[in-house]
């Protein structure tokens, strides 16, 4: 077993290489784009991956289609955030840039998909979600259904690709360090995080003060405040789109709750149980924050945290395995009123646009990238099995099916689970609130701006107020 003597020095010897040995492995680099061909007969942006592997597997598959379709594909691979701002200039400011044909990143489903479908910039995808209906679940099919306001119809607008949940991480060694165990975490919320904030004391006590009990993300940067925030607010039971498609967020109930949300979320900072930099965290800062052994517990989107540790044993990284089954994925605590929680799901998938040039060419793509093969393939080797089959027949791969594997074996209990319907698809203005970052933005309304929690809450609510207004009078 890993002790606390030596976790620091495999922590930053072994993340290190839990990342570097990939490339040392493979022998691939991490490229930013490929070399566009001289005349190409498709355009696809899809989001960089954080490992050598992650990019080498959809080139792979591209690869594969132009031997087998004899056209040339340009494959950018592009950061998050450079898709998401070249993708609305480029529609926003017709003539300043072509427009792609596919367009993939992993937070496309909750900031993008739904605002371009209802403004008429995505190609209707219904025939092929429909030749492939009976592959997919139900939950996959109902998070690509999306409204166009143009021609007032729903309409597949997106192809499914995998199924993202929502993750609670912790360190088996470390919580075993202070007589501590993952089987001792409690389910009530309030004795939830008693006990993470206790352990945290236990180890500032033993003069351990770089090690933090909880690790949430404080900024307005990336995907992982929202979707904190998020379980938060469920947890309180404040609901910020009714069924029906209507804010409801303003109301008084809704808005108690909000505040008292909001009030527990941030006095886990103020009260230093989180670290000092979690107000200017990127995505990838509480990853990297645990992995190095500074975070008992932390909430992740994927399973990306773990997964950088399942890595092929070599002599660049012989501790991995034993870091992988150190690192627990456990249960949800149940709601503040003792009911369960509903673990939310996000559907990753890919969009062609409308006015892309290559339309057919593009809608020959999707099609071979979802055939069942080709797409366990990019789900196990280009996203390293962080996001899950959204495809039943898929899970008798001997990768999905390992009921040894703690994590995996987690995730699929939870994803059996039942999910609210993300407020996205209820209303596309929502996922506008997503993109202008407003949860994380009320969070450093109380953090740097030192608003009270009410203050922050009606702020929120004011932008997302306006927000909604401009939105539908667009529309």
């Amino acid at each position: 077993m890993i002790t606390r003597r030596d976790f620091t020095r495999l922590s930053l010897f072994g993340v290190g290489l839990g990342v570097a040995s990939c490339t040392a492995h493979t022998q691939l680099p991490i490229p930013n784009s490929l070399p566009a061909p001289q005349h190409s007969d498709l355009t696809i942006w899809w989001e960089q991956g954080y490992l050598p592997e992650e990019n080498a597997g959809i080139i792979q598959l591209v690869r594969q289609w132009e031997e087998s379709s004899e056209l040339k594909v340009d494959l950018k691979l592009m950061h998050i955030s450079a898709i998401q701002q070249k993708l609305l200039k480029a529609i926003n400011e017709p003539g300043t840039s072509a427009v792609p044909d596919i367009v993939f990143a992993i937070s496309l489903d909750a900031n993008l998909a739904p605002r371009l479908a209802w403004r008429d910039h995505l190609a209707d995808v219904s025939d092929i979600i429909e030749a492939h209906k009976s592959l997919y679940t139900p939950d996959a099919l109902s998070q690509v259904s999306y409204r166009n306001n143009v021609s007032g119809a729903y309409r597949y607008y997106a192809v499914p690709i995998g199924n993202a949940g929502e993750y609670i991480h912790c360190w088996r060694t470390l919580l075993t360090d202070i007589d501590r165990k993952v089987e001792d975490i409690p389910t009530n919320w309030n004795s939830f995080w008693q006990f993470w904030k206790d352990a945290h004391r236990q180890y500032q006590n033993q003069g351990h003060d770089d090690v933090y009990g909880i690790g949430l993300c404080m900024s307005a940067s990336g995907v992982d405040a929202f979707t904190s925030i998020r379980w938060f607010l469920d947890a309180h039971n404040a609901t910020v789109v009714s069924s029906e498609g209507e804010l409801v967020l303003p109301e008084s109930e809704n808005r108690q709750r909000f505040i008292a949300a909001l009030a527990e979320y941030t006095e886990f900072y103020q009260a230093g149980f989180v670290p000092p930099d979690a107000v200017d965290w990127t995505a990838s800062g509480n990853n990297s924050r645990f992995l190095e052994g500074k975070l008992l517990m932390t909430h992740n989107p994927t399973l990306s945290i773990p997964l950088t540790q399942k890595l092929p044993a070599n002599q660049y990284n012989q501790d991995a395995n034993e870091r992988y089954q150190q690192i627990a994925t456990v249960s949800w605590p149940n709601k503040v009123d003792g009911t369960p929680m509903q673990p939310r799901k996000g559907i990753k998938q890919f969009i062609v646009l409308n006015k892309g040039e290559h339309l057919e060419a593009a809608r020959d793509f999707a099609t071979y990238l979802i055939q069942p093969n080709n797409l366990n393939q990019l789900l196990k080797e280009g996203f390293k099995g962080r996001v899950l089959p959204v495809m039943p027949q898929l899970l008798s791969d001997a990768y999905w099916s390992d009921s040894q594997d703690p994590h995996l074996s987690a995730a699929f209990t939870m994803q059996e689970q039942s999910s609210p319907m993300p407020y996205e698809i209820l209303h596309p203005a929502y996922s506008e609130i997503l993109g202008q970052q407003v949860w994380g933005q009320s969070i450093l309304q109380v953090l740097k701006e030192k608003q009270s929690p009410e203050q922050a809450v009606d702020w929120a609510i004011s932008q997302i107020q306006t927000m909604w207004t401009e939105w539908e009078a667009v529309a």
